[in-house]
C-alpha cells in the first residue's frame, strides 16, 4: 500500500516538472534582460566585413530598426553610440531608407527622408556620435510602422575611416549608450534603459 502511495507521489512530482518545464520554455522565448519582451523592437548596427590595417578609404555602417508598435506615433528619436576615436574616425551621416510624412510636394510626394541631426566634430572629441531626430510639427512628421519598406530597414548610416594607429587584430566596438523613439505619451515610448528597445552593437575586425 506505502508503495503505491510512493509511486503516484512520484507520477505527480514528474506530471508537475513537466507542466512547469512547458511554461518555462515559451518563456525564453517572450522575455529577454528585465522580464521585456525579447520581441520589442531592436536598433543594430551593422558589423563589416573584416578590414586590413592598410585600408584607409571610407566605409558605412548601417544602423537598422527591426520594427515599430503597431499604430503608434514617434515624433523624435534619439542614438548615443560610443567608438573608440583613436582608432576611428566619424566622418558623418549618410541617408537611410526610412521615411517620414511631409506636407505634399510639387511631385505629389507625401513622405521623405527624416533630417538627422549630429555634430561630427563633438563625436570624435569625446567619442560619442550623438544622433537626433525631432519632428517639427510636434506629430505630422513621426516615425510609425506604416512606413517601414519591407526588407532591410536602415534610419541612417555611419560613416567612417580607420586612423593610423588601428593594429592587425584590433576589434573596435560601436555600442549604444542609449536609444530612443519617442511618443507623445512617455508611456508608449520605447527605450533601450526601459528595456522596450532593444539594440545590438556593431563591431570593426582589423586581421592580421
Amino acid at each position: 500500500m506505502e508503495e503505491k502511495k510512493n509511486s503516484k507521489k512520484k507520477v505527480i512530482i514528474i506530471i508537475a516538472a513537466l507542466v512547469l518545464l512547458a511554461l518555462a520554455v515559451p518563456a525564453l522565448f517572450l522575455f529577454g534582460d528585465g522580464g521585456a519582451l525579447s520581441l520589442a523592437p531592436a536598433v543594430t548596427i551593422e558589423t563589416p566585413n573584416k578590414m586590413s590595417r592598410s585600408d584607409r578609404g571610407e566605409f558605412t555602417l548601417d544602423v537598422t530598426l527591426s520594427d515599430l508598435k503597431e499604430g503608434e506615433l514617434y515624433p523624435a528619436a534619439s542614438f548615443s553610440m560610443n567608438f573608440d576615436a583613436n582608432k576611428l574616425e566619424f566622418l558623418g551621416l549618410e541617408e537611410g531608407n526610412v521615411l517620414v510624412p511631409c506636407e505634399k510636394k510639387a511631385n505629389g510626394a507625401v513622405t521623405e527622408l527624416p533630417k538627422w541631426g549630429v555634430n561630427v566634430e563633438r563625436s570624435n572629441e569625446i567619442g560619442q556620435i550623438n544622433v537626433m531626430y525631432l519632428d517639427p510639427t510636434g506629430g505630422r512628421q513621426a516615425f510609425s510602422k506604416d512606413l517601414l519598406p519591407d526588407g532591410d530597414r536602415v534610419l541612417f548610416r555611419l560613416r567612417f575611416k580607420l586612423r593610423g594607429s588601428v593594429q592587425s587584430g584590433d576589434i573596435i566596438e560601436i555600442s549604444f549608450a542609449d536609444a530612443v523613439f519617442a511618443a507623445s505619451d512617455e508611456k508608449d515610448s520605447l527605450a533601450s534603459v526601459k528595456n522596450t528597445l532593444k539594440t545590438h552593437s556593431g563591431r570593426v575586425i582589423i586581421g592580421n
